[in-house]
């Protein structure tokens, strides 16, 4: 059986005293030698979620057996997968499988669920007035942690669920003086992010795990290898003064903080140059107090790709920028509002008959 351990690292700070670092690290033996590598995580639920993982894996080939897997094992694997590539934004995977495990059990069978089961399971949730696109949020992570479950060898088959049809896809999105009535009531901690999401269009958790290791400040490039899209993406932020603006403020405020002694790793962070891992109260707060209660933060990922349309930036690079992968996902975000179709329809008046 592997052996492994979680622990944080020590450093030595300017003043000579050790302190830990935030991130924790790894340590397990596999065929008798020891590795370390780090979690990229700062929680410890998720670091030790992933050692057992690691340690799974390091059994050689000594699965759980699956009539034991439960819908709780289902969500810790995707947790797993989600902090071993990267990808730092858990919070979906814990609110959808609040609900889940709520309706179904912690310990419910993952084998034993049904597509009826599933199916009475999105009924209750719409008859308890969710709307049917966090329902189907909820259904997808359950998917995929089946789909986990059986790459891994964990379970042999997943019971075959359909998604519901969404008839009423939100066209919501933001004229400038909206977005900044909503920033002026925001922490300003806060607002360098939101100004980001205005301008590139990149999903919030995207722009949540960006860290200083990803940006070329001499070159003026924004790097990541992964994505939720799974495609790298290169961002000339440099070309826009005003992005440029927002990550040279932020990198000024970064280097207060590190001469004070924290470590700042990631480009948005919150008062104490920890990860900014949390915005929804602050967002909903800040809106109603700009008297626009019905704003999301994903408002901007749209606002942006009707932005860019309307700039003459070609589908392809606007794509690029935002991370859309297909035409049909960018099509369901570049949305034209009545004032552009207004303009467009005025243009037969002028036109030769």
């Amino acid at each position: 059986m592997a052996k492994g351990s979680v622990y944080r690292p020590t450093y030595r700070a300017r003043d000579g005293s050790l302190k830990h670092q935030r991130v924790y690290w790894l340590a397990y033996y596999q065929g008798g030698k020891l590795h370390r590598r780090g979690s990229g995580t700062t929680n410890r639920a998720d670091a030790d979620r992933l050692l057992r993982e690691l340690m799974r894996e390091a059994d050689a080939g000594a699965p759980a057996e699956s009539g034991r897997l439960t819908l709780e094992t289902l969500r810790d694997l995707e947790l797993v997968d989600l902090t071993k590539n990267g990808r730092r934004s858990t919070s979906d995977v814990r609110r959808s499988y609040v609900h889940l495990l709520a309706h179904f059990g912690r310990d419910r069978k993952a084998r034993r669920l049904t597509v009826a089961d599933v199916d009475a399971y999105a009924a209750a949730r719409l008859e308890a007035r969710a709307a049917a696109a966090t329902v189907n949020l909820e259904l997808a992570h359950l998917r995929r942690g089946f789909r986990l479950a059986i790459k891994k060898g964990l379970l042999s088959r997943r019971p075959e669920f359909s998604l519901l049809t969404l008839h009423n896809r939100r066209t919501g999105f933001f004229e400038r003086e909206d977005f900044d009535a909503i920033l002026r009531h925001l922490p300003e901690y806060m607002r360098p992010m939101m100004e980001f999401l205005w301008w590139t269009g990149w999903r919030a958790g995207e722009a949540q795990g960006l860290e200083w290791r990803q940006v070329d400040r001499k070159a003026g490039v924004i790097r990541i290898e992964t994505s939720k899209s799974g495609e790298p993406r290169t961002i000339p932020y440099k070309a826009l003064p005003t992005l440029e603006a927002v990550i040279e403020t932020q990198r000024q405020r970064a280097a207060g903080l590190q001469r004070g002694g924290r470590i700042v790793r990631h480009v948005f962070f919150g008062r104490e140059g920890g990860p900014l891992a949390e915005y929804n109260k602050a967002w909903k707060d800040a809106r109603t107090s700009a008297g626009l209660p019905g704003k999301l933060v994903h408002d901007l990922r749209r606002t942006a790709a009707r932005r860019m349309l309307r700039a003459g930036i070609p589908q392809p690079v606007a794509m690029l920028i935002g991370g859309w992968k297909t035409d049909h996902v960018f099509r369901r975000y570049a949305i034209v509002d009545e004032n552009v179709l207004a303009e467009n329809l005025a243009k037969l008046a002028e036109a030769k008959a």
